[in-house]
């Protein structure tokens, strides 16, 4: 039995592994915010939810923090991509830091051990990752994308923050 769990387990690694090089990538649309499954089974952009994300980006651009960003969306009644009506600075950074809103799609950023499987794990490289560039229209442009990585790191470094 513990044998064909592996070898279950190991075809389905394979199988997604093999979608992600054949540029086939899934997308949890319910819990993602700015963009909704297309008629082709593919990300198209949401208007509302995307004028939300560059909202996002914009504030954060200007000089806001998370939590003032948070609490701005929170005060207009925008629903958070889970639908509650309370945003936290860890979905702001989520948002901020998704490359998939610069059109990209970056598969098995984590994983899951062997010996551990209700665990996830950050990838430094102990499984192959696939990185998909211009998979899906982007919200935001690569340019406002990386200017706010930039400054995401500027503000780490201005906290002392490794």
């Amino acid at each position: 039995a513990q044998s064909e769990s592996e070898n279950i387990s190991h075809n389905v690694a394979w199988g997604k592994a093999r979608s992600a090089r054949n540029g086939n990538v899934f997308f949890a649309y319910k819990s993602f915010l700015g963009y909704r499954k297309g008629a082709d089974g593919k990300p198209e952009i949401d208007p509302e939810q995307a004028a939300t994300v560059r909202r996002i980006y914009t504030r954060f651009l200007a000089g806001r923090s998370l939590q003032q960003i948070a609490d701005e969306l929170t005060q207009s009644g925008v629903s958070t991509p889970m639908g509650k009506t309370v945003w936290q600075p860890g979905v702001i950074q989520s948002i901020l830091s998704n490359e998939k809103y610069k059109g990209d799609f970056h598969l098995q950023k984590y994983y899951t051990p062997e010996n551990k499987r209700k665990h996830t794990r950050k990838n430094n490289g102990e499984v192959q990752s696939y990185y998909i560039s211009e998979n899906h229209e982007p919200i935001v442009s690569p340019e406002v994308w990386e200017k706010v990585q930039e400054v995401r790191e500027q503000r780490k470094r201005d906290r002392n923050i490794g």
